[in-house]
């Protein structure tokens, strides 16, 4: 009983590093290319959606409401529907295929 106890005692305070060196994963890490394309995208498109916010605000204080009423209009929120869509479904291939391996 006692050998048992020592040999529990002796695993616990074995640093991490010898620790991962006895554990036996069968997963190796491979990036996926796809997530880590889409990842970027979704970071570059919120810094895009925070840039607006602050154009339309500092526009809006200074008096340049054409310009701060051409951000709110149609078309720039069509097409950062579609950014948005895209970029989702981009993300949802890339879970997919990463669940799959």
């Amino acid at each position: 009983m006692s050998n048992n106890k020592q040999d529990e005692r002796s695993l616990v305070q074995l640093p991490s590093e010898d620790r991962k060196k006895t554990m036996k994963t069968h997963h190796e890490n491979h990036q996926n290319p796809l997530l880590m394309l889409t990842a970027r995208g979704l970071k570059f498109f919120m810094w895009a959606l925070a840039g607006l916010a602050i154009a339309f605000v500092v526009f809006h204080i200074f008096g340049a409401f054409a310009i701060a009423n051409s951000l709110l209009s149609a078309e720039v929120w069509v097409w950062l529907g579609r950014v948005a869509a895209s970029l989702f479904c981009l993300f949802a291939i890339a879970m997919i295929f990463e669940s799959w391996r």
